[in-house]
């Protein structure tokens, strides 16, 4: 394994495979200039570092409310989605965005309405690196999530538990941290919102649907409506580390408690804002914090279009990110995607072996990293890839050892496996 790259290249590279989900040829060489403190700036704070606003994934789409065009239109909304994580010049943005959309997992399957979910996303992104409970009130009366967890059917005669216990034990504190009277409490405070479907699908508050009869929740007595709920919910003192703990998880691997309790500690005296405890993530990451992960497919898929260029078609993309287990949109739980158990299953595995082929083969003739992977320079190939520690010596054998007949164009095949590679299996 070449060792030669300098320790700002490494970090940086490691920056770019956790928060930004990879680079296009170049950047890093750009990065690398610039030095890793920087780099975190940039991340962290587009807009102070002078990258201008960007416009929604989805701008012109038009929805058709029928059957026959639900596939299609969904297709569309995914193409459009990858195609923005690959151009974005605010990945951390999105990223995290896109941790948010596993946290609260809302799918599309049960929305149906797909207006109502885009609008959620677009929370999501716009909420990144803000403030946590502000995050948490939007979310709470947001139209799709209503739709998800039954708000819509929830009334004072019929509270209904499901968003309740979610927000309890998904959302903000985590099991043991609250009891099944908490839950009752919370379901019956939220009641009275509805989704006015004939109006654009608007969330509305029916005060004849709500039982305003003060509750005692988290042990705070008089709660009644969704400011009361969420504020008693995000004060409770277990919210930092369970939200900080699963931040860093998600994007540092396994972190010991140490860590969390600084980043907890972080998070509580920034009022709950996002951006500082993301700062202090990323420090302490290249610091030697956390551990190597398994890359989920979806971030995986975003790291080799930026890296090759390559121009999959939407069915396909969405056929193969299907087989991996991990398809936008569509979080196969209230819990949010399945972790590395399911990436190495041997469904995703061939799912992952086979996008690399499609990958490699809609690469262009110019691509950096396939001319790379025809010379033969696997130092240059790794580092394109945001490996600059160099292969394995058994994936350099691996890559040695095909025939150059092995694909139709010289370099394709080597490309293929060094994308299928553990070195970036594991990032």
């Amino acid at each position: 394994m070449t060792t030669h790259a300098s320790s700002t290249r490494v970090e940086i590279a490691w920056l770019a495979r956790r928060a930004a989900w990879g680079l296009r040829p170049g950047q890093l060489d750009e990065l690398e200039t610039l030095g890793t403190d920087a780099v975190i700036d940039v991340l962290l704070d587009p807009d102070g570092n002078g990258v201008g606003p960007e416009s929604s994934p989805w701008d012109g789409f038009e929805y058709v409310d029928d059957n026959e065009n639900r596939r299609e239109q969904g297709l569309e909304v995914l193409a459009s989605w990858l195609g923005h994580l690959v151009t974005t010049d605010r990945p951390f943005e999105n990223s995290i965005a896109w941790f948010w959309h596993d946290h609260f997992a809302v799918s599309a399957e049960v929305v149906r309405y797909l207006p109502a979910l885009l609008d959620h996303l677009e929370l999501l992104r716009d909420s990144a690196f803000g403030d946590f409970r502000e995050l948490i009130r939007d979310v709470t009366t947001d139209p799709a999530m209503l739709i998800f967890l039954d708000g819509t059917t929830s009334t004072g005669a019929s509270p209904n538990e499901n968003y309740g216990r979610e927000l309890l034990e998904l959302y903000t504190l985590g099991i043991g941290n609250y009891t099944e009277d908490d839950v009752r409490a919370a379901a019956v405070a939220l009641t009275g919102w509805v989704v006015a479907r004939r109006f654009g699908y608007q969330a509305r508050f029916v005060p004849r649907r709500h039982d305003p009869t003060p509750q005692t929740f988290l042990g705070t007595p008089g709660v009644t409506g969704v400011d009361a709920v969420v504020d008693t919910a995000v004060a409770h003192p277990a919210v930092p580390t369970y939200i900080a703990g699963k931040m860093a998880r998600h994007f540092l691997g396994d972190v010991d408690d140490a860590t969390i309790d600084s980043l907890a500690a972080t998070f509580a005296a920034n009022d709950l804002k996002v951006a500082p405890m993301a700062r202090a993530m990323l420090e302490a990451g290249i610091d030697g914090a956390g551990s190597p992960q398994v890359t989920a497919p979806v971030p995986w898929t975003i790291a080799a279009l930026k890296a090759t260029g390559a121009d999959i078609a939407p069915r396909i993309l969405a056929g193969l990110l299907r087989q991996m287990g991990q398809v936008p949109g569509l979080p196969p739980n209230v819990g949010g995607y399945p972790g590395a158990a399911t990436w190495l299953a041997s469904s995703s595995t061939a799912g992952r072996f086979t996008m690399a082929n499609a990958l490699a083969r809609t690469t262009p003739d110019d691509s950096p990293v396939l001319a790379a992977a025809a010379g033969g320079d696997y130092d240059e190939l790794a580092d394109l890839l945001l490996r600059p520690e160099g292969f394995s010596d058994p994936t350099i054998a691996a890559l040695r050892d095909l025939p150059s007949s092995a694909a139709p164009r010289p370099g394709e095949a080597v490309l293929a496996i060094a994308l299928a590679s553990p070195e970036l299996l594991i990032r």
